[in-house]
Formats: structure tokens, sequence, C-alpha cells
């Protein structure tokens, strides 16, 4: 019996999960989970064979929570499964160690797909981000980062920008990152030097410009 723990903090969401999985995979143990807190909790005291994960709930919102996971147990399947955009994203999170990115508006069938394509190859790209990986080996970070200006990112920075896109402010960003507000502060610093945006409204056109290329 395969064990799959659904991390979200929206229940019409994990319950629609959990109806894919169930006519997807039979003989299967579907745990839930709300907060990342919960997801430790869990993982900590039971094994599971694959962590749905959606990456903005209460108590998470980073991409270093991958390896915390995986911490705890080294040989877990991670699906990231987000609403935020899979051109920006996934990769940073497949190479963080996650088994596979898939946004929730994706077809059933692709996402059933990729928890197939998990347990049967140990990985999950999705057409689009497989040529974004193979144009990352191909092509020279230089002209990587002229062709999408996001690429010049550290994942933390993203994570950063991520917030302030979103429109929360320097103090809540720090609450949400358990980051101090000064260094939150020097990264939208960086953000803004290596983006060469001068404002939030900058910011927010520049991913929407980029995000939309893809």
């Amino acid at each position: 019996m395969k064990k799959i723990l659904i991390a979200d903090d929206h229940i019409i969401v994990r319950l629609g999960v959990s109806t894919a999985i169930k006519e997807t995979l039979k003989n299967t143990e579907i745990v839930h989970a709300e907060t990342y807190d919960e997801v430790y909790e869990k993982l900590t005291n039971g094994r599971f064979d694959m962590l749905l994960l959606d990456i903005n709930m209460p108590g998470g919102n980073n991409i270093k929570v991958i390896k915390e996971l995986l911490e705890i147990q080294p040989d877990l399947k991670i699906l990231v499964f987000s609403s935020y955009d899979e051109t920006l994203y996934a990769l940073r999170y497949i190479e963080a160690g996650a088994a596979g990115y898939v946004n929730k508006t994706t077809s059933m069938t692709e996402f059933t797909n990729a928890i197939n394509s998990i347990f049967e190859r140990g990985k999950y790209m999705s057409d689009a981000i497989k040529d974004l990986y193979v144009q990352k080996l191909t092509t020279s970070k230089s002209k990587i980062d002229s062709l999408n200006p996001l690429y010049k990112l550290s994942n933390r920075e993203m994570d950063v920008a991520r917030h302030l896109i979103e429109g929360l402010g320097i103090i809540e960003v720090s609450s949400r990152l358990n980051l101090s507000s000064s260094t939150v502060s020097t990264y939208k610093s960086r953000i803004f030097e290596k983006l060469n945006v001068h404002n939030i409204p900058d910011l927010i056109s520049l991913f929407k410009i980029h995000a939309e290329k893809e």
C-alpha cells in the first residue's frame, strides 16, 4: 500500500486531489495536512511514499523547505502542487530536490500522469519544463539571463520577490520567511538592482511579462 501526504491549507483542494489519486492508484492511504508544522510532525512520526506539497501554506513559503523535508525522509518523493507559474518556479524546486512540479490549473490527466511518472521513474517534468531544462543545459548563463532576467535572482531573492508582488510589506515578508526586516530590505534592494526596476509596480509588470513569454 502506498502512503501519500497531501499538504494544502484548503480542504476543497485536498478533497479534490484525494479523489483524483484514489481513481488513479488503488490501495492507497491518504493523509492530510494544512500547515507546514503538521507536515513536519507527520513526516517525523510516519513514513510516506509521496508528499503533494502546496508551497503557499502557513509556516513555509520558501524553496529551502524542500531540503528541510528531505532531511526528515531522504527518499520521499515531493510533488509540488502550486498556483505559481511553473515556468518561473518549477526548475528551482526540482533542483532543490522535488521530484516534480505541477500547476493547480493543470488538467486532471496531466496531474495523474505526474503522479504515475514519479512512482515509475522518480521524476516528472511537463513538456514546457523539459524544454526549459534543455535550454538551461545548452545555453550560457548570460544568454539565459538576457532572455529572462528573473533567472538572475537567487532562490531566496525569488521567495522575497514573490511575496512583494503579492502586495506584502517588508514586515509581513520578514514574518512569512522568518527573516529580519533589515535582511528583507537588503534582498529587496538586490532584486531591484538585478532587475533594474525602481518600484513594486515595475516589479509586478516584469513578472507578468516574463511569465507570459514562456
